[in-house]
């Protein structure tokens, strides 16, 4: 999956949004994503607001109760 959002000045998600991935996944991943937290950008020593997009892995099997190994 693809997401994009905007990274403020605190290294807070804002505005998140699928850009590409499964229709299935997301919602979840756009839960997710709303919780991380980054290192602001700095551009001349100075933190910035800045659009970006990220790649996200999702593992569907790992957290499924009813899978065996």
């Amino acid at each position: 999956m693809v997401v994009a959002f905007e990274l403020d000045r605190e290294g807070t998600v804002r505005y998140p949004s699928v850009v590409s991935g499964p229709p299935l996944l997301r919602t979840p991943v756009l839960n997710a994503v709303r919780n991380y937290k980054y290192k602001p950008y700095l551009l001349n020593g100075k933190a910035v607001d800045v659009e970006t997009t990220v790649p996200v892995s999702v593992d569907t099997y790992r957290d499924c109760p009813n899978h065996e190994w």
